[in-house]
């Protein structure tokens, strides 16, 4: 399925579902302008959003005609165009009954470019490519995602999210979603490692649970109101909520507002007894109001 007809068939899903182009990029974590641009044919999506986008409308990818393989983001699409045109020159430079030396010249430097735009393309796509995750956000394309060898937790390897530009009015989230079935009607309790350096917003762990209905939000924490700022070595970070029967998915991962870079390792889910176990926003809510005279 080509772009347009990706557009297309998200547009006519959307519809039918009788949803806006709002509701669907606040369900799938994303920002309105991309599902616009998305239903438009302005971009070319990655596909793990594509896939979260076809998730969130109850489209079976098993029985598609679409190719996640094959959809490529703005900066990969503009690369292979690039090289497609390298490649062009080189079959028109092919005759070498004139001008010998001259074109054989001009190979050469021909064939170091394409190596580099190779190398440029195999980098790029191993940069975006972590099993079972995917970038999301309201500005995916100013962050980039990929796995280090050398910052760690434990096991060898932890995830890191960044921002590739020097300003952003937004956030990219480094996520994933599964079935909630494992935990309806219980509370259940995250706990994962955060590492920052150089935040200029801020950044922090987040989880939410979704309805099987509606598709809504049944509970939700980002961590907004004890965010992780500036430069940290590995913070522990927990979550507490509850997974009501009606839930459908849990969607987690760590979020990273504005420009600087995080580490994520070590992530646990567990069943917790909600006697004993506060829902995480209640123990940082304020029992009553306080300091209304700001002393």
């Amino acid at each position: 399925m080509n772009q347009p007809e990706l557009g297309k068939k998200i547009l006519e899903l959307r519809q039918n579902r009788g949803l806006t182009q709002k509701e669907l990029a606040e369900n799938c974590n994303l920002s309105l302008r991309t599902i616009q641009r998305i239903e438009s044919a302005e971009v070319g999506p990655r596909g793990h959003t594509i896939k979260v986008i076809l998730s969130n409308l109850d489209y079976n990818l098993n029985n598609s005609s679409i190719n996640l393989t094959n959809i490529s983001s703005g900066k990969d699409y503009l690369i292979r165009i690039w090289l497609g045109q390298f490649f062009k020159y080189v079959l028109e430079l092919i005759n070498l009954k004139t001008n010998t030396m001259k074109k054989l010249s001009v190979l050469s430097l021909v064939a170091i470019f394409i190596t580099s735009g190779l190398l440029l393309t195999n980098n790029n796509i191993k940069a975006q490519k972590i099993d079972g995750w995917f970038l999301a956000g309201s500005k995916p394309n100013s962050y980039t995602i990929g796995l280090d060898k050398s910052i760690y937790k434990t096991d060898g390897s932890s995830a890191f999210l960044e921002s590739t530009d020097k300003k952003v009015k937004g956030f990219g989230t480094l996520m994933q979603t599964c079935c909630a079935d494992e935990y309806l009607g219980k509370r259940i309790k995250m706990t994962a490692f955060i590492k920052s350096e150089n935040i200029s917003a801020w950044a922090g762990m987040w989880l939410r649970v979704d309805s099987r209905q509606t598709k809504q939000s049944v509970s939700f924490d980002n961590m907004r109101d004890r965010p992780i700022k500036g430069d940290n070595d590995w913070t522990k970070c927990e979550i507490i909520l509850d997974v009501p029967d009606e839930s459908g998915t849990l969607n987690f991962g760590v979020l990273l507002n504005g420009t600087g870079k995080v580490w994520f390792d070590n992530i646990t889910f567990e069943v917790v007894d909600k006697l004993k176990n506060k829902l995480t926003r209640e123990s940082f809510l304020n029992k009553k109001p306080s300091n209304l005279n700001f002393k």
